[in-house]
């Protein structure tokens, strides 16, 4: 499987998350796990870090096919506007630079990407939405036909609404090599309820399948829990 976007795309999950809203994504090799976690705390608290209206999620993967990314941190923007603000505050900041210069130390970034946060289906007021240490299970495509696809998995995804399913479905707006054009990310309270509940136990799959088996490619999948959040002031 390619570099992990959705994660992006791992993306998400939250209530406070609504369509369109932009985001930047990191996979990273880490070597000292605790050492980016205190990285990060040092950066939101600092100045620059107290000026941000990102809110940012630490997920760590469970599986990420051949990719030799470990975690992934991924940025979300309430705005593209935000996301422009954010970035230039970011390059004229010693916090900023300081903070790069310790992740140097135990990370290592394998892939960037950048993408968009389309729609959101399902229950999206479970609250298993913004808990720490909910599983993301994600399905990178490459798709044909955005509007019939975006169509067929809302009615999907609406159909299948009074199982507690969140999805999300995201844009890749650039991510290397990576030929994906959109991700769907489903959210879990665990990676065990991940694992009994597949798309395929839900219902309406078939006439979902049927609807978007020409138009899309499964490009890759991956599993990530969050292990942490930091929210905009």
């Amino acid at each position: 499987m390619k570099n992990v976007f959705a994660s992006l795309v791992f993306l998400f999950a939250s209530q406070q998350v609504l369509a369109q809203q932009p985001f930047q994504t990191f996979d990273m090799i880490v070597t000292d796990p605790a050492g980016v976690v205190a990285a990060m705390n040092k950066l939101q608290a600092s100045p620059t870090g107290q000026q941000s209206t990102a809110r940012v999620i630490l997920n760590q993967y469970l599986a990420n096919g051949e990719s030799l990314a470990t975690h992934q941190i991924l940025v979300v923007y309430p705005s593209t506007e935000e996301m422009d603000a954010n970035i230039a505050r970011n390059a004229l900041s010693p916090d900023w630079a300081e903070f790069l210069t310790e992740m140097q130390e135990v990370a290592t970034v394998e892939a960037e990407g950048v993408g968009q946060i389309l729609a959101v289906g399902g229950d999206i007021n479970n609250s298993v939405a913004t808990a720490i240490g909910r599983t993301n299970m994600y399905y990178q495509m490459s798709v044909s036909d955005p509007a019939a696809y975006a169509s067929a998995w809302s009615d999907f995804t609406s159909a299948n609404a009074d199982t507690g399913v969140i999805s999300y479905l995201s844009g890749v707006v650039a991510f290397g090599s990576n030929p994906s054009t959109h991700v769907v990310t489903n959210v879990y309270s665990s990676p065990g309820e991940a694992v009994a509940n597949m798309p395929q136990n839900y219902a309406g799959w078939d006439a979902f399948s049927q609807r978007v088996s020409s138009i899309r490619t499964i490009e890759g999948r991956g599993l990530s829990t969050v292990i942490a959040e930091w929210l905009p002031e």
